[in-house]
């Protein structure tokens, strides 16, 4: 049988997209997911505007506004009680708003959507290796939803199966060539907004008390909302040791989020996490690529993980259809595209390094945000919408002024703050110039560390086995010139498909 054009691993956010783009420019597309849709996957599921974007563009949103979101048109930002910011989003695209749509909605439609432009997604299918010739991916084995082992041949792998990435494993890619450790963890669950009919259910609210977060996202369908609470990593095991004890603590040390959810009915189970290590994998080989969090994760407490899986999904699929025809240019099509994926994602993933410290507010970020109140209009709210990027947002003259604004803060009114003051602001300056330098440099696959963003510690774990195969379609794989370090070892007997 003739080969398939592509064959992608994961069927969510960037699997979807890139099935969509890749199949609507006429390709034969195959996408496997073990999954039956609809299907959940531990998420906060918070969409800004370059999301909602994406899905404008695969033409899935008609379809998200069937399930009655609720749209978040304002952001407000609370410091420690004492500053507040209220902010309109900028407009990302056409798109001055927020949505948070539940994973079990939003990745059927993707799905559903992905099949209306042509692609074939196979539900119910497990992926275990890739077929390898010449030194060249050519294909996958997997088992299919009858258990049978199944070949699947293709002139272009693509995986988009998450942070534990089998593919990434299979192909040599599974240790990042740079990580960040998260300091927070994340603690949630769903609730009947008690605010459904006023301003507020239109708006996405945070609280900065101390070293710890909260938030809330109206979420869909009304009056459903996540409550969310990222404080240090630790808190994760104490909530699930005794949940109901320590959301009360939560909402002991965060008044303004308690106050905002007061009298909220159906409250859902605690769900949690603290095992979300940022990093960055090449993304990008001999007939395979990786799309989503399969080459790269950034700490979700900045909420850019769907935008970003979504832009990797199309972007690659707009680059790969064009070459997939000579494998020389898909490759260099798929470098390039490697390329433009850091440049759209370093600055997010240093910014969501920052926000992940546990540490006490940055003085000058309260300060600019001192300056700042009183005034609606888009300002720090561009850099989660990415409007502008952190940079753009906060240049260095106003990171220099807010810094020295903070200190004379200091002086009149908390002096024994000044010694933290002075140290914070000159290391956030410092970390912000590295930054700064790293975007101009454009190095490709750099592992050079970024001081005050990238935090060591990162124990990445073994990757994924491969399945117990068949000797005899062993020697058939290893015949096929695969690198000595990716052939399979045995396999199973295998059909066509």
């Amino acid at each position: 049988m003739s080969p398939h054009d592509v064959v992608i691993i994961g069927a969510r956010c960037a699997g979807a997209t890139a099935a969509a783009e890749l199949a609507r420019s006429g390709h034969d597309v195959v996408v496997l997911d073990k999954a039956s849709f609809p299907s959940d996957t531990l998420s906060t599921h918070v969409l800004f505007g370059g999301g909602i974007e994406e899905l404008k563009h695969m033409g899935a949103y008609e379809k998200v506004l069937a399930h009655d979101p609720s749209y978040m048109r304002d952001l407000e930002i609370h410091f420690d009680g004492k500053v507040s910011v209220h902010e309109s989003w900028g407009a990302s695209g056409g798109t001055d708003y927020v949505m948070c749509i539940p994973r079990p909605i939003q990745d059927a439609i993707l799905v559903e959507t992905a099949r209306e432009h042509g692609a074939d997604v196979r539900e119910g299918w497990e992926f275990l290796d890739v077929l390898w010739r010449g030194g060249r991916v050519c294909g996958v084995r997997a088992k299919d939803a009858d258990g049978e082992i199944r070949e699947l041949h293709a002139k272009l792998v693509i995986g988009a199966d998450g942070r534990k990435s089998t593919v990434a494993a299979r192909v040599g890619a599974w240790r990042p060539y740079r990580s960040s450790k998260n300091g927070r963890g994340l603690v949630f669950r769903y609730l009947d907004d008690p605010l459904v009919d006023t301003r507020l259910n239109q708006t996405l609210s945070q609280w900065r008390d101390g070293d710890s977060f909260c938030m809330v996202f109206p979420s869909a369908p009304k009056p459903r909302t996540i409550a969310l609470v990222m404080g240090p990593a630790s808190d994760v095991a104490r909530a699930r040791k005794d949940p109901d004890g320590v959301w009360d603590e939560f909402l002991r040390r965060h008044p303004g989020f308690a106050e905002r959810i007061a009298g909220a009915e159906n409250l859902s189970k605690l769900r949690s996490t603290a095992d979300v290590p940022a990093f960055f994998r090449p993304a990008s080989g001999p007939g395979w690529a990786l799309a989503g969090d399969a080459g790269h994760f950034k700490d979700p407490v900045i909420g850019n993980g769907q935008r970003d899986a979504m832009w990797m999904g199309r972007s690659l699929g707009a680059r790969a259809a064009a070459a997939i025809g000579d494998p020389a240019q898909l490759d260099a099509a798929l470098r390039r595209w490697e390329q433009e994926r850091d440049e759209e994602c370093l600055s997010v993933y240093h910014f969501a390094n920052s926000e992940t410290r546990i540490q006490p507010q940055s003085p000058v970020l309260v300060e600019l945000a001192r300056r700042a109140e009183g005034r609606h209009g888009p300002d720090l709210g561009d850099i989660f919408q990415r409007v502008r990027s952190q940079q753009e947002v906060l240049p260095l003259s106003r990171m220099a002024s807010g810094f020295a604004g903070a200190l004379a803060h200091d002086v009149r009114r908390e002096r024994r703050a000044l010694p933290a003051t002075l140290r914070g602001g000159l290391a956030d300056l410092w970390t912000d110039l590295q930054v700064r330098a790293e975007a101009r440099a454009k190095r490709f696959r750099s592992t050079r560390r970024v001081w005050g963003s990238e935090h060591p510690g990162v124990e990445w774990p073994e990757p994924p086995r491969r399945p117990a195969l068949h000797l005899a379609a062993a020697v058939e794989q290893a015949s096929e010139a695969a690198p000595p370090e990716l052939r399979v070892v045995a396999t199973a007997p295998a059909v066509t498909a």
